[in-house]
């Protein structure tokens, strides 16, 4: 037995680790295994992972990459105090092939980084077995960092929305790209208000992420006393750091007023601004709401001929920080400005 085994990496593999136990699966052992990384495994690499997880009681990181088998993600099932609902779920897998992966239900305090790399089909569902709320990944309530990455099924189950993430209350990082063009911030705001941790948030390859998104949406309340009605209290943001390609959603008023008093580094990606050559007026108004802001970001904005008006008075710009840009106009702009905006590359 690998007893001072912590990191696992199996890559271009037709299995995992191959039959466990050596026919002797009565026998309880275990390996302080802290990190797995799976990479383009062609065997039936869900039922194995779901063998192997149960025996790995300090496991922290794990990251699965090019795994097209791997089709369903279950989470939060207790293989060993839960046996005939497990069982029935490993069943229906096998009937049907549809390569489940079950996640064990001690990962709930173990788990610290989750990593989905390139699994075209991996769906997240939620087993009708355990309670509601406590399936989908809210039930891994010690994960910190969580990447999905170029695999668009994985939230469809949820109408592309963050519910399934919204009780994720020790979440500092979250990172998707490519999980579906319809992903929407829906479930995003607990993440970011009271009682959530998020700080760094990447969301790319979803045009409309951000769009009609109000944070602090007006409510009114009625005074108990006299009857009158008074605006709820604003909720304040936890995140610092945010790259995205929603540039339209993004700069709306309602966003980055909720934005403004953490938002630290911005960057933006122009992959869906063909054909613009400047900032609307509502856009450049949103951004002047980011005062927080230190550093900003352009990226592959082919078209823009002009930079958002009133950079000067974002005052909290480092001068040490960077604006990149692909035109030659802007680069003049910015050598026009310098002194009083970030430099440009």
């Amino acid at each position: 037995m690998l007893t001072s085994l912590k990191t696992l990496l199996v890559i271009n593999s037709v299995g995992l680790v191959g039959p466990l136990g050596g026919g002797q699966s009565d026998v309880e052992w275990e390996l302080h295994v802290e990190c797995i990384q799976i990479c383009e495994l062609n065997g039936n690499t869900g039922e194995e992972l779901t063998e192997l997880l149960p025996h790995l009681p300090k496991l922290s990181k794990l990251e699965i990459r090019k795994c097209k088998n791997i089709k369903k993600l279950v989470v939060g099932v207790d293989v060993q105090q839960t046996t005939q609902e497990a069982s029935e779920i490993t069943a229906a897998a096998e009937e049907e092939d549809d390569g489940v992966l079950l996640f064990p239900a001690h990962l709930r305090d173990s788990l610290r980084e989750l990593v989905i790399f390139k699994c075209p089909e991996l769906v997240l569902v939620d087993p009708p077995t355990l309670v509601p709320g406590e399936g989908w990944l809210q039930a891994l309530r010690s994960l910190q960092r969580l990447t999905i990455l170029w695999s668009p099924k994985f939230l469809s189950t949820f109408s592309f929305s963050l519910e399934p993430l919204s009780n994720l209350s020790s979440l500092t990082t979250l990172k998707l790209h490519g999980c579906g063009e319809d992903l929407k911030c829906q479930g995003l705001c607990s993440l970011l208000t009271t009682g959530g941790q998020l700080n760094e948030l990447e969301v790319m390859h979803s045009p409309r992420f951000f769009a009609d998104w109000d944070p602090n949406p007006r409510r009114a309340l009625e005074d108990a006393e006299g009857g009158e009605e008074q605006q709820a209290p604003l909720a304040s943001s936890t995140l610092r750091e945010l790259k995205t390609n929603d540039m339209a959603g993004l700069l709306a008023a309602p966003v980055c007023r909720f934005l403004s008093s953490s938002l630290t580094k911005l960057e933006l990606w122009g992959h869906w601004c063909e054909g613009m050559e400047r900032f609307s007026k509502e856009q450049e108004d949103a951004l002047q709401l980011l005062s927080s802001l230190q550093e900003l970001e352009f990226w592959d904005f082919n078209d823009l001929q002009q930079l958002p008006a009133g950079l000067r008075n974002l005052t909290s710009l480092k001068p040490g920080s960077d604006i990149f840009s692909c035109r030659e106009e802007l680069k003049q702009q910015c050598r026009g400005l310098v002194g009083t905006i970030p430099k440009i590359k």
